[in-house]
């Protein structure tokens, strides 16, 4: 597959990071572990002595008191999967980066998560995740941000069951404030075979999810349910999700566990949202239930090729553009070039976004 630029349309300056971005440590951090493949988890954890798993290296960090440490994470195969527990704090988070741009490839075996994170105040940047689970990056922790990683070809060899799945999922009912920025995520199960499976999937208050390349998923492109609310959806390209009878582009709402939630306060700006067998953009809410509340926004999206228009609950939606954006090469399989042509109606039609509450620290 090649790889996806950063491309989104419109008037805000783009936000994916280019390759590379991802290695140097942030300023502030007290601490720095290395992992490489021909490292030895007996090592000390220096550049020249590194430690081989992800698992050790989260182990070490969680025993220092985490807060600032980075984790540097070189080219290579890691055929594990990772569970991260430490957390850091605002100003200083724990930072799992891959020196390379999806040089360090997390390839999962099992049936669930590739990568578990329980840690808060963490960053998640630049890692290749695939594997044959149903989910690649889970998190549970708040203050989460997962940048600029290629998620994709996840099996779902456990089969499709009521526990779901997805590219990257945020589970945690009580969390906040997760940040799902410049991602690429793409073939999670087999498009239109599992109802519950995504390719992003988000259940918490506040947060954004930003700047994302998401295709080929086997339900929904981006999902928001159970404690979603105050969530900002922009800026992203969302194409060739589900089938004609499950799934779409992007939808919205809250409900199962743990009840009582209403969305409120939610944008959907600024996207694409392409050639989905089935729906575009939708607000949905189980039967017999209103759960969408006041103060959503879904506005400035380019809407096209989709099996179904936008359908909204409540309110409706503005400066919708139903016209081809003009791919320079698409192609439903992922292959193709996903910039813009110079006349796609994208440009120049975005709308200002504020991102609120979905502040970084």
């Amino acid at each position: 597959m090649r790889a996806l630029p950063c491309l989104l349309m419109l008037c805000l300056p783009c936000a994916c990071q280019v390759p590379g971005g991802t290695a140097a440590a942030a300023a502030g951090s007290n601490r720095t572990l290395w992992v490489a493949p021909g490292g030895d988890d007996a090592n000390p954890g220096t550049r020249r002595a590194p430690l081989r798993t992800l698992g050790a290296a989260a182990a070490r960090a969680a025993a220092w008191g985490a807060a600032g440490t980075t984790i540097q994470v070189a080219p290579g195969v890691y055929p594990e999967n990772v569970k991260t527990t430490a957390s850091g704090r605002p100003g200083a988070r724990v930072r799992y980066l891959s020196t390379v741009k999806w040089g360090a490839r997390i390839v999962g075996g099992g049936t669930e998560a590739v990568w578990i994170n329980h840690g808060r105040h963490v960053e998640i940047a630049g890692f290749d995740l695939s594997g044959s689970g149903r989910i690649g990056l889970l998190n549970y922790g708040s203050w989460v941000r997962m940048r600029d990683n290629h998620v994709h070809d996840l099996q779902v060899s456990g089969g499709c069951t009521g526990d779901g799945g997805g590219g990257i999922v945020n589970a945690n009912y009580k969390g906040s404030h997760g940040e799902i920025v410049g991602n690429v995520v793409h073939d999670i199960g087999v498009p239109g075979a599992c109802q519950g499976v995504h390719g992003i999937y988000y259940s918490n208050l506040h947060g954004r999810i930003e700047n994302n390349i998401v295709y080929r998923a086997a339900s929904w492109g981006i999902h928001l349910w159970h404690a979603a609310d105050q969530v900002s959806i922009t800026n992203n390209t969302v194409f060739a999700n589900g089938s004609d009878s499950i799934g779409g582009g992007i939808v919205v709402g809250t409900g199962d566990s743990p009840g009582g939630v209403k969305l409120t306060g939610t944008r959907i700006a600024n996207n694409i949202v392409a050639w989905n067998p089935r729906a575009s953009i939708q607000q949905y809410c189980n039967p017999d239930e209103a759960c969408i509340g006041a103060g959503n926004v879904v506005a400035d999206n380019v809407v096209y090729g989709n099996g179904l228009g936008i359908q909204m609950r409540v309110g409706k939606a503005t400066g919708t553009i139903a016209d081809d954006p003009h791919f320079v090469d698409f192609r439903p399989d992922g292959s193709g070039d996903y910039r813009l042509k110079r006349h796609s109606p994208a440009f120049g039609h975005g709308a200002a976004i504020d991102i609120g509450s979905a502040v970084k620290r």
